[in-house]
């Protein structure tokens, strides 16, 4: 590196301390001029060009960030914002960087794309505006549609620009602000659309698989950010009504000549939209409650999932391809380290995408009024025969409920949406037919998959307890509405419980080779491998982290003799057995001593007296008198089947 590099390193070096270096404002932003200029790789000398470049092109991304933070003294803070004005001033720094994007550097192309990104976020947030050399740009790219770095780089650009806006705390009228950026944008963003996931995934070999691959989740990341800001500030231009209209062009994807971590991509995308869950990991504004700002997002919504049933009447998820070994980043990690034999990402994405489309659907004929009906029970057939072609149930002899359990084991979230989801679908398929015979075998009993549920839970109220206090899932949401269901159909919950002890009783003979009708009880092993316990059970460890810290109240004592009652019968040193043993033995004892009812309403009231001792001392941390209702109504049904 010359004598140039090492100035910009000390320079770098008294930024990092709020310091300016001693030359002026001036000769520094010529300076950095002068290195950032494109120049041919052919002479060596340029490998050191290319190292000063990244350094300087480095170093402007961090002064515009200082300066945006306010985190330099006074004085040091008008020497930087000079020395700025003059870059992007008469030294039209702006117009080198979108030079540089078309570099066949790949890492002076995207340090570039970042450099530009941070100063048009900055001139956004402080001036409203965005730079006219940077818009115009991407547009021509955009509108040319061709794989290349300098589409990737475009791409990028400006969805961390969107992003950034969005996470912005002092950007004011971002609604107006993304509106304003995106009308310059829009038809160029629209045909990208098409080329890239019509044409493009036609014949992608013309422009090359890892390059079109690439392009493409460079794309899928936009069209989120695009997605987020609809959802969460009405930001709706045409491009973002394309996005949920012609949503079968996602799906298409999974018969394109792509890489599998692209496929992957687009259906997380669909899934994220569908659950409008988009930017849920960055975004800082909340996802809106109605969609009085945006009148047309209901409509497109409900498009987005119509696709979705029409593209599963075609066979669409036979088309869906699975790993058959976890997939990280576009590889695959050793199935022992992932403790999986599929890649379950893409098994709870296909299945809340096809759960979703179904919710919605019958939602809109609420709302249309419409003659027809939906047959839910043919499209879960379909998804519980996809699930089952991947190896997702154990066993053919597993209870039909139990894939839930097993492919959202892994993603609370997930979980607690699918089973809120299922309640609803199970409503409107009884509400067609009085009878619900055979809805296990489809797997859409709502009292299976809240048993299965607690089980997997070893039915401990504390854990959800911590779903209730959490705002990471909707369990809140979902618990009231099962014990809604609960209410009105106490004895749907008494047949799970029998028809869940039974497949335990078959399935444990199965396994010994033995006649299920002397079996006295269920036999504990072969039941937690059809559905896997996720968290660790109660009074297996005390030290277990709670969401909820009872402190110095009466709960802690009563925990304590709890634990030293449990920890009094872990051992057994004069018969000689170990402590596993003892643990079967007692875990054993207790599925004879009670039955699966009786688990799930001790579960039950103990949850209920636990929210209540919070709601009392004013500790809950919300108003749970809904919720208590409902679990105060338990015991009287209880008592009258007993």
């Amino acid at each position: 590196m010359d004598a140039a590099g090492l100035d910009f390193q000390a320079i770098f070096r008294l930024l990092r301390t709020g310091s300016a270096p001693s030359l002026s404002s001036e000769e520094l932003a010529s300076r950095i001029s002068s290195c950032v200029v494109q120049t041919e790789n052919t002479p060596a000398a340029s490998v050191t060009h290319t190292d000063v470049m990244c350094l300087c092109l480095t170093l402007v991304e961090t002064i515009i960030n200082r300066l945006t933070a306010q985190s330099l003294p006074q004085d040091v803070t008008i020497f930087y914002e000079d020395v700025t004005r003059r870059l992007f001033g008469e030294m039209n720094l702006m117009a080198k960087l979108v030079s540089l994007l078309g570099c066949q550097d790949q890492l002076v192309s995207h340090l570039s794309a970042k450099c530009m990104s941070v100063c048009v976020i900055s001139d956004i947030c402080i001036n409203g505006g965005s730079s006219s050399i940077w818009r115009h740009a991407c547009a021509e790219v955009f509108q040319k549609s061709t794989a290349s770095s300098e589409l990737d780089s475009c791409l990028w650009s400006l969805t961390a620009v969107i992003k950034g806006v969005l996470r912005a705390e002092k950007c004011q009228n971002i609604r107006d602000i993304l509106t304003k950026l995106l009308s310059g944008l829009d038809a160029s963003i629209t045909d990208l659309h098409t080329n890239l996931l019509t044409q493009g995934t036609q014949d992608p070999h013309k422009r090359g698989l890892m390059n079109l691959s690439k392009t493409m989740c460079e794309f899928f990341n936009l069209l989120e950010v695009l997605s987020a800001a609809r959802l969460r500030y009405g930001v709706c231009s045409s491009v973002q009504r394309v996005i949920f209209v012609e949503s079968r062009t996602l799906l298409h994807v999974m018969r394109a000549d792509v890489e599998y971590f692209v496929k992957k991509r687009a259906l997380l995308f669909l899934k994220r939209s569908l659950l409008r869950r988009a930017g849920d990991d960055w975004a800082l504004g909340e996802v809106q409650s109605s969609s009085h700002e945006d009148h047309s997002l209901t409509e497109d919504m409900l498009a987005m999932a119509d696709g979705v049933l029409q593209e599963v009447n075609a066979g669409w998820l036979k088309e869906v391809p699975v790993k058959a070994q976890a997939s990280f980043f576009g590889g695959n990690c050793d199935v022992g380290l992932a403790g999986t034999q599929k890649d379950d990402v893409i098994l709870r994405a296909v299945s809340l995408i096809l759960l979703k489309s179904l919710e919605m659907n019958i939602q809109s004929l609420h709302w249309k009024g419409a003659q027809s009906d939906i047959d839910v029970q043919r499209y879960l057939t379909e998804l519980m025969s996809f699930l089952q072609h991947h190896g997702t149930l154990v066993s053919a002899d597993a209870h039909g409920c139990s894939w839930v359990s097993v492919v959202f084991a892994e993603q609370d979230d997930d979980m607690m949406e699918s089973t809120k989801t299922l309640i609803g679908l199970y409503l409107y398929q009884k509400s067609l037919s009085s009878s619900d015979s055979g809805v296990c075998v489809w797997g859409c009993n709502p009292h299976c998959h809240f048993i299965l549920l607690l089980r997997s839970l070893s039915f401990d109220h504390t854990v959800l307890l911590d779903f209730l206090i959490s705002s990471e899932t909707c369990f809140l949401e979902y618990c009231v509405r099962y014990l809604k269901l609960l209410r009105e159909d106490w004895t749907g919950l008494c047949r799970s419980c029998r028809h869940i002890e039974d497949c335990d009783l078959n399935l444990g003979a199965t396994r010994r080779g033995t006649d299920p009708s002397v079996q006295t009880r269920p036999a504990v092993t072969e039941t937690l491998h059809v559905v896997p316990c996720t968290r660790s059970p109660k009074g297996n460890d005390v030290s277990v982290p709670r969401l909820v810290d009872y402190g110095s109240s009466d709960e802690s004592d009563d925990a304590e003799e709890q634990a030293s009652d449990r920890n009094s019968g872990n051992t057994d040193v004069d018969s000689g057995r170990t402590d596993a043993e003892v643990a079967l033995e007692q875990v054993e004892t207790e599925y004879a001593s009670e039955s699966l009812l009786d688990k799930v309403f001790v579960c039950l009231m103990d949850l209920r007296m636990a929210v209540t001792r919070l709601h009392n001392r004013d500790l809950f941390p919300y108003n749970p008198t809904s919720l208590l209702k409902l679990l105060n109504s338990i015991e009287p049904q209880r008592n009258r089947i007993s």
